[in-house]
C-alpha cells in the first residue's frame, strides 16, 4: 500500500514527525498509527516549549496516558528531542530554517557541507541510519511530500 508523508510546517510538527519515527523504530507501524492521535495528545501537541521543560520526572504521567506505548526510553526521547529543537531554535531562530540552511549548504558544496541525514543522526535521539535517510529524502526533495510502501 502506498502512503505519502506530507513534510512539517512547523517546528512542532516536526518534532511530531520525529517522534512518530522513534516509536516506530522497532515496533509495529500500525499499532502506532492507531494509537498516534492519543499519544499526540498525551505529548502536549509535541509543543517544543512545554516538552522542553520537562524531565525524566514527568514520565510517570506519560506512563499513565491513554493509548500510550510504555517505553520509557522512547517517551524519553522526545523530551530529549524537545530540548534539541529549543536549542537549534535559540541559535538559528527555528528547527525548519536550519533544515533549510542546511541543506542550501550542502547542494552548493556537496564535498565540505554535512549530509542532511548526518544533522539528524547526530542531533536527534532515536533516529538511526536508515530513519536519517528517510528523513533527509523527505528534506531533500522539492516536493511537499514523499510516498513509499508499506
Amino acid at each position: 500500500m502506498k502512503k505519502r508523508w506530507d513534510k512539517p510546517k512547523s517546528d512542532n510538527a516536526l518534532l511530531g514527525d520525529i517522534s512518530f519515527i522513534v516509536f516506530v523504530v522497532r515496533f509495529n507501524y500500525r499499532v502506532v498509527e492507531m494509537k498516534w492521535p492519543q499519544i499526540t495528545e498525551a505529548f502536549l501537541n509535541f509543543d517544543i516549549k512545554k516538552l522542553s521543560k520537562l524531565d525524566e520526572n514527568d514520565l510517570d504521567s506519560f506512563m499513565k496516558a491513554p493509548g500510550m506505548i510504555k517505553n520509557k526510553w522512547k517517551m524519553e526521547s522526545v523530551i530529549i528531542n524537545a530540548k534539541k529543537c529549543l536549542e537549534i531554535q535559540k541559535e538559528h531562530g527555528s528547527v525548519l530554517k536550519w533544515i533549510a540552511n542546511a541543506k542550501k549548504a550542502y547542494k552548493k558544496s556537496p564535498l565540505l557541507a554535512p549530509e542532511l541525514r548526518d544533522l539528524f543522526r547526530e542531533n536527534f535521539r532515536g533516529i538511526g541510519p536508515m530513519t536519517s535517510q528517510w528523513l533527509e529524502k523527505l528534506f531533500m526533495s522539492d516536493k511537499s511530500y514523499v510516498e513509499y510502501e508499506m
